[in-house]
């Protein structure tokens, strides 16, 4: 049975990924259900690591818009020696270890093969037995409190810093026409999610657009579990649903999403 592949993750994230599968011969389509927006364009304004023990960035936009912004300061100093840094998943570390500014030893993230989660990285940072007592979080306008409170309880004094905003994406008559092109062709959709928001944009676009038939027929990859039972309060919501719709998790980095998806196209 043909296939196709649907990218939803936020706008400028999906291209590298796409450029791949189209050259393994999946046909792919882009459909971002987020955009990411800076909140911050002054790097005077930025947080520096200076007066925190331990920076944590909740995912690779974070990282990458901060980074972007240190480097942009007046006066750049070196990285100091005092400060680690954090993310929940390998891949939004890579951003910090092509950054050449900080020492690779001092940069954290979970095991893959433990678990990518707040959890994994809060035991992660146990075992560094260093003391974080002055913590920064920078992220969205939300997420990660459970991680904060684990640093409050534990003593230190955590600040969250939302870096930006991630706003619905509408998605365009082009797009919803070739996406409804390819249904009309009895193709089958791999649709890759990757957060709970993600998944909100997008059902508001197939609602927004009458296309209920691709939520019927799409087989899914995500990246954690929590994001899976989040799509199924989804199905559970929607009418004309399969009663059981193939729904595979992986670990968030393009080599394993590549992996799953061509996985789950063969099915």
């Amino acid at each position: 049975m043909t296939s196709f592949v649907v990218l939803t993750r936020p706008q400028g994230q999906n291209e590298s990924l796409a450029a791949r599968l189209r050259d393994s011969g999946m046909d792919t389509l882009l459909l971002p259900g987020l955009l990411i927006q800076p909140l911050l364009d002054d790097p005077g304004l930025l947080p520096v690591p200076d007066d925190y023990d331990l920076l944590i960035f909740v995912s690779g936009s974070a990282a990458r818009l901060y980074l972007d912004l240190y480097g942009r300061r007046r006066a750049p100093t070196p990285w100091p020696s005092s400060c680690w840094v954090a993310t929940v998943g390998q891949s939004s570390a890579g951003a910090l270890y092509q950054a050449g500014c900080i020492p690779h030893a001092h940069i954290v993230h979970p095991d893959p093969a433990g678990g990518q989660d707040s959890k994994a990285l809060w035991e992660r940072l146990q075992r560094t037995e260093q003391r974080f007592e002055r913590v920064l979080i920078v992220r969205g306008e939300t997420g990660r409190e459970w991680l904060g409170q684990q640093f409050e309880q534990a003593g230190a004094s955590v600040r969250r810093y939302a870096l930006y905003s991630r706003k619905p994406l509408h998605w365009t008559r082009e797009q919803c026409h070739d996406l409804q092109t390819r249904l009309d062709a009895r193709a089958t959709p791999v649709c890759v999610l990757t957060s709970g928001e993600s998944i909100d944009a997008v059902c508001l676009n197939i609602e927004r657009n009458g296309l209920q038939e691709f939520w019927a027929r799409a087989r899914y990859v995500v990246i954690h579990e929590r994001v899976a039972r989040r799509l199924q309060s989804v199905f559970a919501d929607a009418g004309g649903m399969t009663p059981d719709p193939v729904v595979k998790v992986c670990s968030p980095n393009d080599d394993a999403i590549f992996e799953m998806i061509a996985s789950t196209a063969s099915l």
